[in-house]
């Protein structure tokens, strides 16, 4: 009897995640049925970041990166014992000075929310913040990038100007995405690799109208049981450590 409930059980999932997709809502929902309860919740890496002026390499940081999905996530910039840095959490932005913190700002972060938030938020509650940041979930197609199928939500193809994002059509994680904070950010997340059965990205590429702006480079990489709920808090900055 176990080989054909194990046939059936193959049968449903492969049903389940090659179902129609009409809309950027059926990708979502598609995202957070496969890895709801699955994917990594808490997440901490060190990165390279490279800067680029004109095509060539400005200047090299160190960050130190810990996060806590749904929504929060706290950079020390040089080292682990650094007073300058950033927070991400409750949609807001805090920037760190010298230790102190400045004027939280509402802030959603786009990369965040599509590359890690939508396994855990509803996909209703994921579709309504996308909306209201621009992106027309009505709009889906097919296409390739880096040799795989992928989903693209937002625009129709040859459009790269608009808000999107580019779904791995098997995986379900997200390669591409494109917004708009201030100026136009195409972001694309290479290098995944399976590590202790999760997919991790662990180069990412910023450009702006076409120039390349910074690459991350990701190592050093952990994904803790549990994370203090205090590193994500900006006024306690200067003693967070993980």
């Amino acid at each position: 009897m176990k080989k054909p409930l194990f046939l059936v059980a193959l049968f449903l999932s492969l049903h389940l995640f090659s179902q129609t997709v009409n809309n950027g809502k059926d990708v979502i929902s598609a995202m957070y049925k496969m890895y709801n309860g699955k994917w990594y919740t808490h997440f901490t890496f060190t990165q390279d970041a490279f800067f680029y002026k004109d095509g060539k390499e400005e200047r090299k940081e160190v960050w130190h990166e810990a996060a806590s999905f749904p929504g929060k996530l706290v950079i020390k910039y040089d080292s682990m014992n650094s007073g300058n840095g950033v927070v991400f959490a409750n949609n807001t932005v805090t920037g760190i000075k010298d230790g102190v913190a400045k004027q939280p700002r509402p802030f959603i972060h786009d990369l965040l929310l599509v590359g890690f938030d939508v396994y855990y938020l509803l996909p209703e509650q994921s579709c309504k913040i996308l909306d209201s940041l621009g992106y027309n979930l009505n709009t889906v197609r097919e296409d390739v990038f880096d040799g795989r199928a992928v989903y693209v939500v937002g625009a129709e193809k040859g459009n790269d100007t608009i808000p999107q994002f580019w779904i791995d059509k098997e995986r379900l994680y997200m390669h591409r995405i494109i917004y708009k904070k201030g100026k136009q950010m195409d972001v694309v997340f290479s290098d995944y690799e399976k590590m202790e059965g999760y997919w991790v990205a662990k180069k990412v590429i910023f450009k702006s109208k076409g120039e390349l702006q910074m690459i991350e480079i990701y190592y050093n990489i952990r994904f803790p049981k549990n994370l203090n709920n205090e590193l994500f808090d900006p006024k306690l900055f200067s003693q967070a450590k993980w």
